[in-house]
């Protein structure tokens, strides 16, 4: 499937959490290094990842979807000259998938090299984005992390534990609550239990050991490590968001003035392209008034539920969030990182041309806006189902 080549020079340059140019990366790893890249097969080296959202309206929020597309530049010395792409979804993948890598050769190699490169290939496809601290923390999850470089992560160890801190001190703090709502048990024993148990809820493997706990959460035992690495993910959202909140405040601001983010040429425009400006003005607004109002309707139920049972000891709000957190978790990802794109985009284009722009500016940055926050996504299939 062709990419447009206008199309795809937004999607590339829209951020990390979006865009994973693996070649880029991999061209920067020495062919001597015991690590290597990422893939075991040349041409999927030589590919890059994108996620894009979908949002369906509810009567309470805006859910949004992903997908996960792998795209093959023509040239490699300039990928926005175009190429082709797979969609992850496509019923068809796999066996395009096989054809174009050559990994449909009887050789054993071959085989052997498809099945480890499937591994890293439903790792991507698995997270809403490619953040690299969710990407690292999936990577561990999966015992995969040994295999790959760290420049592929590009998150350096004082941002991993600057990151790291506040998640774990508020899981800490929760399953600390738990113990003690449980009875008598000495402060040693119990800081014991404490520490075992974020090991394990911050891993998200297995639940072995921490079954009581489980089964206190009103949870089931095969869900509960998705469960827990989902309510991880969060808790890095929630930092996340407080960290571009006041960004994201002067990016909403200015959409929502009808003179700076209108054409500073507004009156030598056609009616039609006043009338387009306008239309794609209003719908950009409806569309992150919504994703933010998701945002916050995630974060404030779970935080909400969190203080209840930790102040309060009222632990039934957190039950049930915690039991639908890796659709929430899915959500707010995608909500938040279209959000910090949608900023990041806008902040480059008001740093070359000012606030207030012309048409030309203003049209080509409302397209962008429009693509990050509006894609569609077709039916979804498994990975390992051949075509």
């Amino acid at each position: 499937m062709p990419m447009d080549r206008n199309a795809l020079s937004k999607v590339i340059n829209t951020g990390r959490s979006t865009a994973f140019n693996v070649y880029e990366i991999g061209s920067r790893i020495p062919a001597d290094d015991p690590v290597g890249k990422l893939f075991r097969n040349k041409t999927l080296n030589e590919g890059m990842f994108f996620k894009v959202m979908e949002r369906n309206a509810t009567q309470y929020s805006t859910v949004s979807t992903v997908q996960t597309l792998l795209y093959f530049p023509y040239n490699l010395a300039n990928i926005y000259e175009g190429g082709d792409s797979i969609l992850f979804d496509d019923p068809g993948f796999n066996k395009t998938l096989r054809v174009r890598t050559g990994a449909d050769s009887k050789s054993e190699e071959s085989q052997v090299d498809y099945v480890m490169d499937l591994e890293i290939l439903e790792m991507i496809y698995s997270l809403p984005t490619l953040d690299p601290f969710l990407l690292k923390c999936k990577s561990e999850q999966l015992d995969l992390d040994d295999r790959i470089h760290p420049f592929y992560f590009n998150i350096s160890e004082e941002d991993w534990k600057r990151i790291r801190s506040p998640i774990r001190t508020k899981i800490r703090t929760l399953v600390r609550r738990a113990f003690v709502s449980g009875g008598k048990i000495s402060v040693d024993k119990m800081e014991q239990h404490v520490s075992r148990f974020l090991a394990k809820i911050w891993e998200a493997k297995d639940i072995e050991g921490i079954e009581d706990f489980v089964r206190s959460m009103d949870i089931s035992e095969d869900r509960a490590p998705e469960l827990f690495f989902a309510w991880k993910a969060i808790c890095y959202y929630q930092v996340q968001f407080e960290d571009y909140l006041p960004q994201m405040k002067e990016f909403y601001a200015w959409l929502g003035d009808d003179k700076m983010a209108m054409p500073s040429d507004w009156a030598r425009l056609m009616p039609e392209d006043r009338d387009r400006i306008e239309y794609s003005l209003l719908g950009l607004r409806d569309k992150v008034r919504d994703t933010y109002r998701s945002i916050r309707f995630v974060l404030t139920n779970y935080e909400q539920s969190y203080r209840a049972f930790i102040e309060m000891n009222q632990p039934r709000a957190f039950k049930d969030f915690l039991s639908k957190a890796d659709e929430d978790y899915t959500n707010i990802a995608t909500c938040l990182s279209a959000n910090i794109h949608a900023l990041n985009t806008w902040q480059k284009m008001t740093d070359t041309y000012g606030e207030q722009m012309r048409h030309e500016q203003v049209s080509e940055l409302f397209e962008t806006l429009s693509m990050l926050f509006d894609m569609q996504r077709p039916v979804a299939s498994n990975l390992r189902v051949s075509a």
